[in-house]
Parts: structure tokens; sequence; C-alpha cells
């Protein structure tokens, strides 16, 4: 893909994010004005996980004596180590994979991955593969599905509401799974793009898997099942060929860029040689961790307009929010978040506080104007990240340069911009300590409207070591704020606020009212 085309991307991207944006402020206003959680106790997180369990949630607790219930952990920080492990869990599978994510990308990361389970379809196995049709980064349409059905693969689309439902189309399905022989599975927050696992030369995302074995991977897979077989998931009409000249011929361009696409090509052989001969080494000395209390949430599929309104919308589909909100609540020591986007509502600064009044320290990790893929996030970043500052809570924004954890397969992508996208959070306490690694951003639209999933494992204390010392390996080569309109590198040096390079702050500024809509409407 050349620049014009990642730019004609960007944009596209970001005239359907406003759209968006409308969307929420139109349904919202129907509603009232931040009215997310009106059906809703704000005081009922008390060891709710336990105490009222909800579908697609499971907690496995390791008998050491019996080995019932054991699961292994390995984390994937590195993007090419990332997807040399789909690659190598692919070729393992013998009877069944399982595909789920936001975005599919038929770019490299994309062709490999599928040229991956063709292979696996010849050898016997079962796939199925379920793709959010959200506007805004859809792009493995019907012509993709239409190729793969001739390989047994099924291909279906969750919530694929056209754009003047303007409501339900915010209700999109954000999980990322993949899962193989009931056996093993990836969770976490890469979707299949190559932005994702370090392979593009204008922007990538510093993110984070966790690789999972064991007994809770069937509950995984059965909410796939639940997700997959729901009926806001649709199966895809085949394209129709056309019978006027100019039409016809855009039909058959896209038909030859399908079969090109479903063949190998020397760029593909190439980097799969560098791919494994970067990630292999990584892979090889990768530590599992045995976890002694494994936890997975997902939220419910089938939200929309309807049954925001009609059903006890809190209660039958936001269940992943309520997991995290619980295990914060017991959080005694300290508390440490990375993502993306960093938005509070009412709910989170109300957890917020209370952590401070309970003395928990709190650090945070979040994008800066520069790393950011939406800069209207970042100018509500901007309005209140000093104030936490204020309060006693250390945040950290990424700097926007690419960091040297590992070896890249292009030597532009070095230069490329970064963003930082590991949606992971940590709960140190006196009974205990946590890690999850999922899909859950810190803002509304993980809150109340995507579906999210999230892999918990508590008492293995290296384990949250090794992932603590990866978000503050990272978030120290960023930029922490210091006061109102200042940051600090790790050198102790006055650096720019917004990020590295040259941020468009104007931009920014204009950016206030549908940043607004985007936190208060919600």
């Amino acid at each position: 893909m050349d620049e014009n085309q990642v730019d004609n991307k960007s944009r596209s991207r970001w005239r359907y994010r406003l759209m968006y944006l409308l969307g929420f402020s139109a349904v919202n206003a129907l509603s009232g004005c931040n009215l997310v959680y009106w059906d809703e106790d704000f005081d009922s997180y008390h060891n709710l996980s336990k105490t009222n369990p909800y579908p697609y949630h499971s907690v496995a607790v390791y008998d050491s004596n019996t080995d019932q219930n054991r699961n292994d952990i390995q984390v994937l920080n590195s993007g090419v180590a990332a997807l040399q492990m789909r690659i190598d869990m692919i070729r393992r599978a013998k009877r069944s994979i399982e595909v789920e994510y936001f975005i599919f990308s038929p770019d490299l990361s994309g062709k490999i991955i599928v040229r991956e389970l063709v292979a696996a379809t010849k050898r016997g196995v079962n796939v199925r593969i379920l793709i959010d049709k959200s506007a805004t980064v859809f792009e493995f349409d019907e012509f993709y599905a239409q190729a793969l059905l001739q390989y047994g693969i099924e291909v279906r689309y969750y919530n694929a509401a056209p754009l003047y439902y303007i409501s339900t189309i915010n209700f999109r399905n954000h999980r990322k799974l993949l899962v193989v022989d009931d056996r093993e599975a990836i969770t976490g927050g890469r979707n299949i793009e190559n932005d994702y696992f370090d392979l593009s030369t204008h922007y990538n995302f510093l993110d984070r898997d966790l690789y999972v074995e064991g007994s809770i991977v069937p509950v995984m897979r059965a909410s796939f099942d639940a997700f997959y077989e729901h009926s806001i998931s649709e199966r895809f009409q085949a394209p129709q060929q056309p019978t006027y000249r100019v039409e016809l011929q855009k039909y058959e361009r896209r038909v030859a860029q399908v079969a090109d696409f479903l063949e190998p090509s020397e760029v593909e052989q190439a980097a799969r040689i560098k791919i494994e001969a970067i990630a292999r080494p990584l892979l090889l000395q990768k530590k599992r961790y045995s976890c002694p209390e494994t936890t997975f949430t997902t939220d419910a599929p089938g939200g929309s307009f309807w049954t925001r309104f009609k059903d006890p919308y809190s209660d039958n589909y936001r269940f992943l929010r309520k997991t995290i909100f619980d295990k914060v609540m017991s959080v005694d020591q300290e508390l440490i978040l990375a993502s993306p986007y960093l938005l509070n509502n009412r709910k989170s600064e109300h957890l917020m506080q209370t952590m401070l009044n309970k003395q928990v320290k709190l650090t945070l990790y979040t994008n800066s104007l520069s790393s950011t893929d939406a800069s209207y996030v970042a100018a509500q970043l901007y309005q209140h990240v000093y104030d936490w500052q204020k309060l006693g809570i250390t945040t950290y924004v990424h700097a926007g340069e690419w960091i040297a954890e590992t070896e890249v397969v292009f030597p532009e992508t070095r230069q490329a911009r970064w963003g930082m996208h590991s949606k992971t959070q940590i709960y140190k306490r006196s009974n205990g300590n946590e890690v999850m690694v999922g899909t859950y951003n810190i803002d509304n639209r993980s809150n109340h409207y995507n579906t999210e999933m999230g892999l918990f494992c508590k008492g293995n204390d290296e384990l949250v070591q090794a992932v603590e010392a990866s978000i503050l390996q990272r978030a120290q080569q960023g930029y922490k704020i210091v006061e109102n309109e200042e940051a600090v590198d790790r050198n102790g040096n006055k650096v720019n606020v917004y990020g590295a390079g040259e941020p468009d702050t104007t931009k920014m500024k204009y950016m206030w009212l549908p940043s607004w809509m985007f936190n208060f409407l919600l």
C-alpha cells in the first residue's frame, strides 16, 4: 500500500468516525445526556464476579494435586512474534479454528493468515471467521468471503446495519480472538492488519496479547459460538455479476484482486522468512506462566438501539466492565492502567476517586497527540490529564516514536509513527496480584457500546511483574506529565507535552466539539 492509499484510508476512517459521533449524539439526545448507566446501581460492584456470575464468564482455579483447571499463559509484546505465534497455532490445528476480529485487512498480514487458514482446510480443519462490519474499518468484503467459500471457510459479518441506522451502527463487536482445537487461544489488543504486527512503514501500534493453553479455552470458544450463531451475525451475500459494462469491469477487477490475494507472492514469501527469523528466537525463549486463578469474561452479542431501551441493557449485555470494576474495587495497593484511549465517565471517575481515597497508587499510560490515531480523543485527554497529575496520579503518554524492543521486518518501520494500543490492567492487592489483557479501552464505547472480552490471571506474581515491567519500560520511554502543559522524558528533560515531532495542536483544538460529544453524550 503506497502513501496515498494510506492517507485515503485514514481520511475515509475519519469521515466515518465523525458520522459515528453524530449517531452517538443523536441517540443520546433521545435517551437523555450522560444517562449511560440509567438502569444500573453504581454501588453494586462488590465481588460481583463471584456473587452474580453472568453468561460467558468463567473462573478456573488450578488444582495442583489433580492438575485440573490448568491454564498456561505467554505474554506476546512483539508484533512480529505475535504474528508468528498465530501462524504456528494455525499450523498445529487438527480439528477446528475460530477467528474473530474487529478489523481484518486484506494486506500482507491478512494475506499470510488467510493463506494459512486455507492450508488448514486442505488438511481437513474446520475454519470459521467472524468479522465486524463497521464502516470505519471494514475491508474484508463479500468478494473475499465468496472466494473462501470454495475452501469450505464460512465468513460471517457482525452487525451489518446500514449507516442510516444511526444508533445501531455504534454497537460494534470489538473482540479479538483466535482459538485452535479448543486447546489454545490468543486474545488481546491486536487486529489482523499490518499496523498491529510491526509491518507498516507509516504507522504501527505497540500492543500486547496473551496466549493461553488450558481449561479456559473451551469457554472462550463457546463465546465465539454465541457471537457467530447470533442473529446479528449475518451470512454474507454473494456479489452479483452485473450486466452493465462499466460495472462488470469493476466486478471483474475485484474478482481478480481477490484471486491474486489468495495466491503466493514473492513479497509475501520474503516477508515470511524475515518474520520467522526475528520471531522464532523470541518465541523459543518466551516463558510460560501457570495461572493459579484464570478468569475469562466477555460482553454478550446482540446489543442494538432497541435492546438498549426494551431490555435491562446493563444486566443482559454489559458484563466485562462489571468484572473490571469489581476487580478495581478490590485493589488496596496499586492500580496500573494502559489504554490507548483514556476517557473517564461518571463511573470511572468515581472509581478513580475511590482509589485515591484508599491511598492506592495510580499509574496511567496512554497516547499523546503525536501517537494517537484519533485526535478527538487526545482533545479530551488534554482537558483532564493535568487535573489527574495534580491529584497525584502518575500519567505517561507515548511519544509517538519507535521503541527498539525487537528487530523489524522492514527498515522503514523504525521511522514510522508509533502509537500504543495495548489494553492492559494490573491490580496489586494484599490478597493476590492480578493482570488483565483484553480488548477493553477506558472509554464509553468499550463501557457501553462495543462488545469486549478480557483474560485475567491472579496469583502468579512473576507474570504480573513481567507485564508490569513491559508497561513501565514502554511508558518511561515516553513522556511523563509533571505540570500543567509540561512533561519530561526519562532523563528529566523538558519535552513537548503533546509528543514527539510537530503535532498539530490547532487541529486538535478544533476537535473540541466532537470530542465533547464523544466523552459527554455517551
